[in-house]
């Protein structure tokens, strides 16, 4: 049974696929070679584009210089006509512009910048051969009305022949002058025999309009030689604007392709940067670092007293003395006495309150009892362990502020900081500037991830970077070169390590800087952690 279902199960399987095969190959295959234009069309840089639109423009030009040729020999109606559809047709660009500019990312998709471009060519030739029929409608209908006097009156009277005319009208008007100057008794018997009054105001009349209408039509004619000549060098000289440039020359242009390249570069130098610059600061900077000058606290001569520490432990009691205040850190107390003085702290050391602040030495509660026993616990983080560093009077130990959970310092007798400043090529590859020195009389209580261990200088000892908690003052100080190249290279490893010798303090190291902390944690807290390592908090 169990055969036959699986025979049936594959059958099903088998069936699925070839109609899943049938389908693409009935629905999709049809229509994969305009997908492959499509997608042609989208892998266009905007130098691709530019190029693209110039030839555009410049197709686009042409046909505009044909387009004045032509609108030189239109007729007026023709002109009206050829402006109406120009007019419809830049609607029609105008709506194609609209629709580029519509959908997402249009702004960037190689097609619909083409596209709105391409209309944008199109509505500027357009807008500039509207300019020139426009121009060109005046001249030829005023060509086309002076032609058609000229065609309706083909001979013009020339100057001889009015002056003629006006010759005789002067002739006609002087022969009625002389007749009006006859007695009455003789005009009056040329008038009622010959009407020579009539016959002579006719003729003058006659001729002097004749004179008159000739004179009209030379002038008429002469108008419109005139307007004619003048339209036929208005239509020679018919010119259409070119096009713009700027069309086609978009700096601020942007396609997917650009930005994937942009993209591609930058992940490029992201990627290669740490590595180039891990070789140049492993073979020239860590060796110039190494040979350094170290750095002492404490002045040369007798040693002063060395700090004693305790080994660390998941929890410390803390008895406190007649004279003594201890000021734990948040999240650091676990117990103290029922009775006793117990107040808030705002800050460990007012004179240097951002040291303070960022360190986490903030909000303190301060105990004072004689007697009074304080335990001291990390109570949130399960993988610290304390450890208790008693600084006696006139001695001191460099130490970062971070890592301190509590302080125990004589009542009215505030615990001394001391700062000490570099700037050496050292500083700049470990990226701390200032060192801080605590000075007795002080009980420091330090924790570390998973432990702190105490080792002692001896003839000198080489830590990683970022354990050391801190050092006694009569140590010097300095940096050396990873032993190895390729951990450091592929940032498994700091580039420098420090150094200590020259002295017969203590060091106090961290097991674990990085326990208790993920992926994400390390990442965010490494950018705190690298700016407060600066001020050397």
């Amino acid at each position: 049974m169990k055969r036959l279902l699986d025979w049936l199960w594959g059958r099903v399987l088998l069936y699925v696929l070839l109609v899943v095969l049938i389908a693409f190959v009935a629905l999709a295959w049809p229509g994969l070679p305009q997908l492959a234009r499509s997608l042609s069309s989208e892998n266009l840089s905007g130098a691709e584009i530019t190029a693209l639109l110039k030839n555009d423009l410049a197709a686009q030009q042409a046909r505009l210089a044909q387009h004045t040729n032509e609108a030189r020999t239109l007729g007026a109606d023709q002109i009206t006509s050829r402006i109406a559809e120009r007019e419809a047709a830049r609607a029609e660009a105008e709506a194609r512009k609209q629709a580029a500019q519509q959908g997402l990312f249009a702004a960037y998709r190689p097609s619909r910048v083409v596209a709105r471009s391409r209309a944008e060519i199109e509505i500027a030739a357009l807008d500039s051969e509207l300019a020139m029929l426009r121009t060109a409608l005046a001249p030829r209908e005023a060509h086309d009305k002076a032609r058609g006097f000229l065609d309706e009156n083909p001979t013009m009277p020339t100057a001889g022949a009015i002056e003629a005319a006006r010759a005789q009208c002067e002739a006609a008007r002087s022969a009625l002058t002389a007749f009006e100057m006859r007695g009455q008794i003789d005009q009056r018997l040329r008038d009622a025999v010959l009407s020579e009054r009539q016959r002579l105001a006719t003729s003058q009349r006659q001729r002097c309009n004749e004179a008159t209408s000739l004179a009209e039509r030379r002038k008429a004619a002469l108008g419109a030689r005139a307007s004619l000549r003048e339209a036929k060098v208005a239509l020679a000289a018919l010119a259409a604007d070119p096009l713009p440039e700027s069309l086609i020359a978009s700096p601020d242009r942007v396609t997917f392709r650009d930005i994937l390249a942009k993209a591609f570069l930058a992940l490029l130098a992201i990627t290669l940067v740490p590595f180039i610059y891990r070789t140049i600061a492993y073979h020239l900077l860590a060796p110039i670092a190494a040979r350094w000058p170290p750095m002492r606290f404490a002045a040369a001569g007798t040693p002063p007293p060395q700090p004693v520490v305790t080994p660390s432990a998941i929890s410390l009691g803390i008895q406190l003395q007649a004279d003594e205040e201890a000021l734990v850190r948040q999240d650091y107390l676990q117990s103290s006495s029922l009775k006793g003085t117990k107040r808030t702290r705002w800050l460990l050391d007012w004179r240097r309150p951002l040291t303070s602040f960022a360190s986490g030495m903030r909000f303190l509660t301060a105990i004072r009892g004689d007697g009074k026993r304080v335990t001291i616990s990390a109570v949130k983080d399960p993988l610290a362990e304390l450890a208790v560093l008693t600084v006696p009077e006139g001695a001191a130990c460099v130490l970062r502020p971070s890592a301190l959970a509590a302080v125990v310092q004589p009542q009215g007798q505030p615990v001394r900081i001391t700062p000490k400043w570099r700037f050496g090529l050292p500083a700049w590859l470990t990226w701390q500037w200032r060192y801080l020195a605590f000075h007795g009389p002080a009980r420091l209580v330090v924790k570390g991830g998973r432990g702190v261990r105490i080792e002692p200088a001896e003839r000198g000892r080489i830590v990683g970077e970022g354990q050391i908690l801190g050092f006694s003052t009569d140590l010097s100080y300095s940096v050396i070169r990873s032993e190895t190249f390729w951990p450091y290279f592929f940032g498994r490893e700091a580039l420098l390590k420090d150094r200590v010798e020259q002295g017969a303090g203590v060091l106090l190291i961290e097991e674990a800087p990085l326990a208790g902390r993920s992926a994400l944690r390390r990442g965010v807290a490494g950018v705190w952690d690298a700016l407060l390592k600066v001020g050397g908090v």
